[in-house]
């Protein structure tokens, strides 16, 4: 994130920032390095290689505690990493990742007795309830028991009733208890600590580290948010489901964005509250010292956000991500939205009519209804400045529509993919998770290089 003063920004606002941000595939390279490292460490001790099924359990079990303590990592908002690898991106694995962990540590206990079965079958059942009363393993299977809860309740979570702000707490609360657990198991039972302490130190440290970040983003982050409060400008309806916020800074204090990132935003009265939810910025820098959303209404908390009267005091954490145009060198471009996804598709197409971008540029919008759709005029006015061509797509078109009807299905993207020159494009998506793995799904289908697709998710 640049830091440029108030009046900095107005004298360079329109320049790009060209920083290349870490990939993701990148960061997920860098993950299955760190995952390994303490597997490879754990041969230095040169203990006796064992059989096969052995030395295999050994490999996941160390892999998998030290997958546990790298998803603290993937969400602690440090900016030195969010500035390199994105938010979205570190949210994006810790996602793919915890699914991952969630069935290694499932499977632990399983793999640990599951000879038993074959060579003393009428012993592994008993072999297995050890596992729970032994005092050297009963803190992994609570650990594991907890586990288990918390993955269903993450698999769950739309069917749990428990508000967004509660399930944050409980999932922050409940995964720092299974890795103390988990962290005390393998210092234990762990064949390698009985040898070298070193190796029981490690553990303890990456444990102590993982907590530490979870006790930063609640009680130490917010200090520094608290130094760049925003007021409310104005929030109103801008279609029958989306609200359209506006906040402005509310002191002098730099900050600065790339359009298409995003901020966590906190309408509570304290800073300390963190009943914050993510919001992608719809505007450009240009627009500074105001920041512009828009927000479908989907639940409790964005029903409430008819409250806001000019002048509320917002708490603003960010900007991050790395849905932006920086350092791209793409020919031309594709900004593809499906509802509230135009929000920070817009701040895209804004950047480039804030340019004058000469490049080709295609805007593929889908909603369910006309009356959902935003921004139609601003959009007719950018066709005059920029190379443009909207696609609007109507899941329930009215009378005399004359976009395409349906869904931003294969046959509507494969319009553009067949352009020969579209090799060299960039494919921007934002919208539903659903909609944002369909739309990708098809582009990689029409053979789009995936290093060419960027996609945000609304919501985490």
């Amino acid at each position: 994130m640049n830091t440029m003063s108030r009046g900095s920004v107005t004298d360079a606002r329109l320049q790009p920032v060209m920083r290349s941000p870490l990939s993701y595939g990148a960061l997920t390279g860098i993950y299955v390095v760190a995952i390994l490292v303490p597997w490879a460490l754990s041969y230095i001790e040169g203990l006796a290689v064992r059989g096969w099924y052995e030395e295999l359990v050994q490999l996941l079990s160390i892999i998998g505690l030290s997958m546990m303590l790298l998803q603290f990592f993937l969400t602690a908002r440090v900016d030195a990493v969010a500035r390199q690898a994105g938010v979205d991106n570190t949210m994006r694995l810790h996602t793919k990742m915890g699914e991952l962990v969630g069935y290694l540590v499932l499977l632990h206990p399983l793999l640990i007795v599951a000879p038993r079965f074959f060579v003393a079958p009428s012993f592994a059942l008993g072999d297995l309830w050890d596992l729970f009363t032994s005092p050297e393993t009963s803190t992994g299977m609570y650990a594991w028991c907890l586990m288990l809860v918390w993955v269903l309740m993450a698999v769950f979570k739309e069917r749990t009733g428990l508000s967004y702000e509660a399930w944050r707490y409980t999932h922050s609360a409940g995964f720092v208890a299974i890795i103390i657990l988990a962290t005390h198991h393998a210092m234990t039972i762990g064949r390698h600590g009985r040898y070298s302490a070193w190796f029981d130190i490690m553990w303890f440290l990456l444990c102590v580290v993982a907590v530490a970040l979870v006790v930063y983003v609640y009680f130490f982050r917010p200090r520094a948010v608290a130094k760049q409060p925003f007021r409310v400008v104005d929030c109103f309806k801008g279609s029958d489901s989306d609200w359209h916020l506006t906040i402005e800074k509310d002191g002098d204090f730099p900050f600065d964005f790339d359009a298409g990132q995003f901020t966590w935003i906190s309408t509570s009265d304290s800073v300390f509250a963190r009943n914050e939810h993510p919001f992608s910025i719809a505007t450009t820098r240009r627009s500074l010292p105001k920041v512009s959303y828009v927000i479908r209404e989907l639940g409790d908390y964005t029903r409430q956000l008819a409250k806001l009267g000019a002048g509320h005091r917002v708490w603003v954490d960010g900007p991050h991500g790395v849905f932006t145009q920086n350092a791209r060198n793409a020919s031309g471009v594709v900004l593809i939205a499906g509802g509230a996804g135009i929000g920070p598709i817009m701040g895209l197409l804004r950047e480039l009519g804030d340019h004058e971008d000469k490049r080709p540029v295609t805007l593929i919008y889908g909603n369910r209804t006309i009356e959902q759709m935003s921004f139609m005029d601003e959009i007719a006015s950018l066709e005059c400045v920029l190379n443009l061509d909207t696609q609007l797509v109507l899941e329930q078109p009215p009378e005399n529509f004359t976009g395409l009807p349906g869904f931003i299905n294969q046959e509507v993207l494969s319009g553009v993919v067949s352009q020969p020159e579209s090799i060299n494009w960039d494919f921007y998506i934002c919208g539903p998770p659903v909609m944002v793995k369909a739309v990708e799904e098809s582009l990689l289908s029409l053979s789009v290089a995936p290093e060419r697709i960027l996609y945000e998710q609304l919501g985490f």
